[in-house]
């Protein structure tokens, strides 16, 4: 319910955030956390080795019952590189979100271009909304990789937590296949 609660209430802050910053601003930043994307998708599976270095996977405990709401146990033991992964793509994301905000506030005088308002403020609002999601996609696919036992009961109880993740058109297999699958894989060849 907390979980279902905090994404409501983030998506919603999107929405206004959006419709303040208008769609000329808000496009600007989209396209600047787009290209953050294109870089986290390139290079975060060699920033994933120096995070396993770095962080720890919470173990997963007993290997009788699968301690994740989304993932059956024969992954029980092979999610941690899946973990890794999307805590580099989230960390180049990140960097990017700093430097595309920075840019983003020499940029406001966006705000003053003469632009329908109900246009600009509407679409501001969308594009918003949509990046937004993106984001809580993003943190919602971590967090669901983790064998912590809290976070789990989250997801259980969350019926919009457990939708966003595994029913977001293109992103939910997308994410699946580059931060969970090609982990695997890259943990069937260091065997």
């Amino acid at each position: 319910m907390l979980l279902t609660l905090i994404i409501l209430v983030l998506l919603l802050l999107s929405l206004y955030s959006g419709f303040k910053r208008g769609l000329i601003l808000q496009l600007v930043l989209t396209i600047g956390y787009a290209i953050s994307f294109y870089f986290a998708l390139e290079y975060y599976q060699q920033i994933s080795d120096l995070v396993e270095m770095m962080v720890p996977y919470p173990s997963p405990g007993s290997s009788e019952t699968s301690p994740f709401v989304l993932y059956g146990k024969e992954f029980i033991f092979n999610l941690d590189q899946g973990f890794y992964n999307g805590v580099a793509f989230i960390g180049i994301l990140f960097i990017g979100w700093i430097i595309t905000r920075f840019v983003g506030g020499l940029l406001n005088f966006l705000t003053e271009i003469p632009v329908l308002k109900q246009v600009n403020a509407i679409g501001g609002a969308i594009v918003g909304f949509i990046v937004e999601y993106v984001g809580v996609f993003l943190i919602l696919f971590l967090l669901s990789t983790i064998p912590i036992q809290m976070i789990q009961n989250q997801f259980e109880s969350s019926v919009l937590a457990r939708t966003i993740v595994s029913e977001t058109p293109e992103l939910s297999t997308d994410l699946y296949n580059w931060w969970i699958e090609e982990g695997i894989q890259e943990d069937g060849v260091e065997e």
